[in-house]
């Protein structure tokens, strides 16, 4: 069995008889419509602005781009129709050859064609807004705030539109990071509220069109677990240990998969050493793969990692381990 039909082995609730190992099924797609949501900052420089007028600062020393703290896209709520300019995504005149050539490379050589639409909607609304002041605006200006959330997820939709009449990918990968290692950044209901029935509808969008939801969130999401099933996420990626993954393998009724499960804080260090990356990916293949519903990766939304060398050897001991699974 190889890696891609693994994974629709796991999607169809079987258990496949090899381990999954991380990204490695998987090819990312790079498309005009991603370069115009988010664009790189230019050669030379570290400021970037993103399609809803967000400033992205990156140098060297940072693994990504962060939002500029001190020039908002909107500096208050109540005024977001008036500070925004709501990108008119139909209107986009997007060149679609280089995303159907990686598409056909990517299925010649056996590999699932991802969509990659990084920055959900909570990310977006903080970004726009400002960290501390989107967590109290989603608590005190509930109106406001309401409208703000359902003209992003218009354009969410947009987007995954646009990509699936285009060239139609295997499966879409979104980001939305809505928690800390220990808990959510809004409490279940306000999540519930204002995120589950957008993302709802996005999913079943997408599964009608005959493709699949990978949910890139590296947040303890245990609370929500069930929601986020309940709402069409096919493989929630970025699953941390913190959120207790065995027993959600084991309590949720549905067959949401588990891409994670591996501690970045102790191997993805300058300092980890080749002992300390096989102890732990050992113990998250061993803690949950008698379960199902598990991909063992690392928690971050690409294949990757911060210092150089781990993700290579991660997925060395995956391949090892591989030899005596069953």
């Amino acid at each position: 069995m190889t890696q891609r039909e693994a994974v629709y082995a796991l999607l169809r609730g079987e258990k496949p008889g090899v381990i999954v190992n991380g990204w490695e099924p998987f090819r990312y797609v790079y498309d005009e419509l991603l370069i115009r949501c988010n664009p790189a900052p230019p050669e030379g420089k570290t400021e970037s602005v993103d399609c809803w007028g967000v400033t992205f600062l990156q140098d060297a020393s940072q693994p990504g781009g962060m939002p500029s703290e001190k020039v908002l896209a909107c500096d208050d709520i109540t005024e977001w129709k008036e500070q925004l300019t709501v990108p008119d995504v139909d209107a986009w005149d997007l060149n679609w050859d280089s995303a159907i050539a990686q598409r056909d490379a990517a299925h010649a050589d056996g590999k699932i064609a991802l969509s990659f639409l990084p920055c959900g909607v909570f990310e977006e609304a903080h970004h726009i807004l400002g960290f501390e002041e989107a967590l109290v605006d989603f608590l005190i200006e509930p109106d406001d705030m309401h409208e703000l959330v359902e003209a992003l997820f218009e354009h969410k939709m947009k987007c995954v539109r646009r990509q699936m009449e285009a060239w139609k990918p295997d499966a879409f990968l979104l980001h939305d990071d809505w928690g800390s290692k220990d808990n959510l950044l809004l409490p279940p209901d306000v999540w519930r509220d204002y995120f589950k029935e957008g993302y709802r509808r996005i999913f079943q969008y997408i599964h009608d069109n005959g493709s699949f939801v990978v949910l890139h969130s590296d947040s303890n999401n245990a609370l929500i677990a069930a929601d986020m099933e309940e709402i069409g996420v096919d493989i929630w990626q970025g699953a941390l240990p913190s959120a207790d993954i065995a027993r959600l393998q084991k309590e949720l009724p549905g067959n949401m998969i588990f891409m994670g499960g591996y501690d970045s804080a102790i191997i993805d260090r300058a300092a980890t050493t080749p002992e300390e990356i096989r102890a732990e990916v050992t113990r998250a293949c061993t803690e949950y793969l008698p379960n199902g519903k598990f991909i063992p990766c690392i928690t971050y939304g690409a294949p990757e990692s911060i210092f150089p060398g781990v993700d290579e050897q991660i997925t060395q001991v995956i391949r090892e381990l591989q030899k005596s699974y069953k």
